[in-house]
This record gives structure tokens, sequence and C-alpha cells, in this order.
């Protein structure tokens, strides 16, 4: 039996991970994904990183919290730019993105950047269970409302569902698609703040290998791989699945391949659902 503190600090450890499933979730909701979310976490953690370790002072304290989150908008709008402006595959262009990123963070700085180098203010959100998981709760739920409950939720929701219909109510899916990576960009900035505080250092390996797990959390959480369907307070359970999994496979020193192997099933077995819930989903709704 899991412990409640135990089952706290597990949901915690998880909030860095959490903010990427969501920006890979509202790529989903629009019809496309973004392979480059890993990655640009890292990268967006590296550069911040040197920008405040090799040259301090260069921002006021209390305004380092906003440098991941500018940094995430401008790596969004690169991805949203491509996919969403120049029409390109949204496949091929992130996994281009997702290389840049990857070789771009090493090249930069290829070593850790320690909590000792970073600002107070900046490792503090991150390290705090109470802060963590505050701003994480209240994201998740100004983030429903926004695609509950608003127009450009809507419209989102449309594009990802039936692109040719929306745009034939003009919808402009370009648009849409460039918001959609923008949030994502964001989302990916708060990662790497979050990511900073809470392991107290940043390395160009962070959050590499999380674009998987960020895909089997936000489609176990009923966002639907077609686009166009899902609500995103409902992958707080598949971010919590995963967290528990995580936990209990690190609790038996279990070998990092038999990790991977474990949530290499884990994405298959999502993919799975998913394909099973839009057959059933499709075969209630289709006439006659």
């Amino acid at each position: 039996m899991i412990r409640w503190d135990t089952l706290v600090f597990i949901i915690y450890s998880a909030v860095p991970l959490g903010f990427i499933v969501l920006a890979e979730s509202v790529c989903l909701i629009s019809g496309n994904f973004d392979l480059s979310v890993g990655t640009m976490t890292g990268f967006i953690g590296i550069v911040a990183g040197v920008i405040m370790a090799r040259l301090p002072g260069t921002i006021p304290d209390p305004l380092t919290i906003l440098l991941p989150l500018i940094l995430g908008l401008g790596c969004g709008a690169i991805n949203g730019s491509l996919v969403g402006f120049l029409g390109l595959n949204p496949f091929l262009t992130t996994l281009g993105t997702y290389m840049v990123f990857f070789s771009g963070k090493l090249l930069i700085y290829p070593h850790p950047i320690y909590g000792t180098d970073f600002p107070k203010i900046y490792t503090m959100i991150g390290n705090n269970e109470v802060i963590s998981l505050s701003i994480f709760a209240a994201t998740l739920i100004i983030l429903w409302f926004v695609l509950r409950f608003t127009r450009f939720g809507a419209h989102l929701y449309a594009v990802g569902a039936e692109p040719k219909t929306a745009s034939m109510l003009g919808i402009n899916k370009g648009i849409m698609y460039f918001f959609a990576y923008l949030i994502a960009g964001f989302f990916c900035g708060m990662s790497a703040l979050f990511y900073t505080g809470f392991l107290f250092a940043i390395d160009p390996y962070t959050a590499t290998d999380a674009l998987f797990p960020a895909f089997a959390a936000a489609v176990i959480g009923g966002i639907s791989l077609k686009g166009g369907r899902g609500s995103v307070i409902n992958i707080f359970a598949g971010l919590i699945l995963l967290a528990v999994i995580e936990a209990g496979l690190s609790m038996f020193a279990v070998s990092p391949f038999l990790r991977e192997i474990v949530f290499g099933c884990l994405v298959i077995g999502a993919i799975v659902i998913n394909r099973l819930r839009d057959s059933v989903r499709d075969r209630i709704l289709r006439p006659g």
C-alpha cells in the first residue's frame, strides 16, 4: 500500500514530465504531434542555464523565471511556422527540430549546470512540492477551461477533428497549428524550469527520453491520436500511472534496458487502447 506522502512525492516528481505531456496533448488535439518536445525542453534548460550561470547579472533575478518561457515560445514558434504557415509535414519537421535541439544543446554546453549556478528564485519553484503541484494544477485547469469554453479551444478541436470542414467554416488551419505549437513550446519552457528545480541541475540529456512517456500519458488519458478528441484534465490519470510505474521500477532497481521495454509496451498498449476507443466511438456515432 502506497503511503500518502509517498504518493504526493511521486506526483511531484512527475510535474516536469507533466508539462511535456500537456505540450504533446495540445499538438495531438490539433491533429498534429511534436517529436521534439523532449529535446526542446533540454535545449531550453541548457540555453537558460548558460545565460544565467555564465553571464551572471545579465537578467534581474526575479525575471529569470521568464527566460525559459520566452525561449520555449521561440522554439514553439519555429515548429509552428514550419507546420502551420509553410504546411510542412509535422512528423518530418519535428523530427528535424528534434535533431537540431539535441545537437544544439550539446554544442552550446555539453556538461551539467548545477543549481548553485542559478539564482535561488529560479530553482526554488521546482524544488518545492507545494509550489510545483499548485502551479501544475492551476495550469491544467486553465488549459482545460481555455480548450473547453473558449472560441480558440473550439477551433482547435475543429481543425483536429475535421480540418477540411473547419476551413470551409472560415477557421484558419495554419494559425491554429501555429498557436498549438507555440503553446507546446511554452509548456516545454515550463518543464525546463521545473526540471532544473527538481533535479537542482540541468544537463544536455535532461528530458531527451520524455517523448514516448508523454505520448503514452496523453493517449492513456483519452487524447485521440486522430486529433480533435480528448480532455486535458483526464491526462492526469495517465501521468500518475506512468509516475507510479517509474517509481516502482526505480524502487526495485530494474535494469534501464528493461525499463525501456516496459515503457515501449506501454506506448504500444496506449495506441491499441486509442484505436479500440476510436473504433467503438465511430461505431456508436455511425448513422444507421
